[in-house]
């Protein structure tokens, strides 16, 4: 099932983007998006943002990227 691999996917990187996820299951990244979001309600995985200096994608031209992060203690 393809929610159990991105969930080991994370788990085994620590961390992914979301390009790389969607990449790596041929995934659009809003599809990609819905299955991570049942990981995150499931307390699995956290969403944060990297990519940019400002971290509001308001202040500089480089959009900032989601990555999902596997929540140690889970």
């Amino acid at each position: 099932m393809i929610l159990l691999e991105i969930k080991e996917y994370v788990r085994s990187h620590g961390q992914a983007s979301l390009r790389d996820i969607a990449a790596g299951f041929d995934l659009t990244e809003a599809a990609a998006e819905e299955m991570l979001a049942h990981w995150i309600r499931k307390g699995k995985i956290e969403r944060v943002e990297n990519g940019c200096s400002c971290r509001s994608c308001k202040e500089c031209s480089s959009p900032c990227e989601a990555v999902y992060r596997w929540k140690e203690n889970q």
